[in-house]
């Protein structure tokens, strides 16, 4: 049920979603600045960490979990030791996939007032400033990208050194 909740909420576009945000919490003056922006974009965000983490956690092969249960692991111990070692690759990629999303979509922050690296890309749009809209797009291309190299990096040291892939001549280095 969450993850057809999530799938629903994604679908919704990004700037209307943003919308949205300003109109509900407008009742409690909080529909423009930040507070919309960090909501619409946990909303956005959502989808690929559910997804990932659900796939993940029901694809561990059943024989673990029933070898696990035979050596007299309760479902806690089995979710913490052997269910989620396992899924660690997954999981981070939706982490991954959600953080490089969140990036793109706060763009959208900076039209509620939220301010951020989308000021320099609509800024740039309406003055009809190329350098303006490039700095801005630049910009959040890097962070983008320096966000998902350090998630990799979080990802790697995360998981367990047994399930990592490593190539033929490394495998032979070591």
């Amino acid at each position: 049920m969450v993850l057809y909740i999530a799938s629903i909420l994604m679908t919704i576009p990004s700037l209307a979603l943003f919308g949205l945000m300003v109109v509900l919490l407008a009742p409690v003056k909080l529909g423009i600045g930040i507070t919309p922006a960090i909501l619409a974009i946990m909303i956005y965000s959502l989808l690929p960490i559910i997804r990932n983490t659900y796939t993940a956690l029901n694809q561990v092969n059943p024989r673990m979990i029933e070898a696990a249960k035979g050596i007299g692991m309760t479902q806690i111990q089995i979710l913490l030791k052997i269910k989620l070692p396992l899924s660690i690759p997954v999981i981070m990629a939706g982490v991954r996939n959600a953080i490089v999303l969140g990036i793109s979509v706060a763009t959208f922050a900076s039209l509620v007032g939220a301010g951020g690296l989308g000021y320099f890309i609509f800024s740039g749009i309406s003055r009809t400033n190329f350098y303006m809209i490039l700095t801005g797009t630049i910009l959040v291309s890097f962070l983008g990208i320096g966000m998902n190299y350090l998630l990799m990096k979080t990802e790697d040291w995360l998981t367990p050194r047994g399930l990592k892939i490593t190539s033929i001549t490394e495998g032979r280095k070591k």
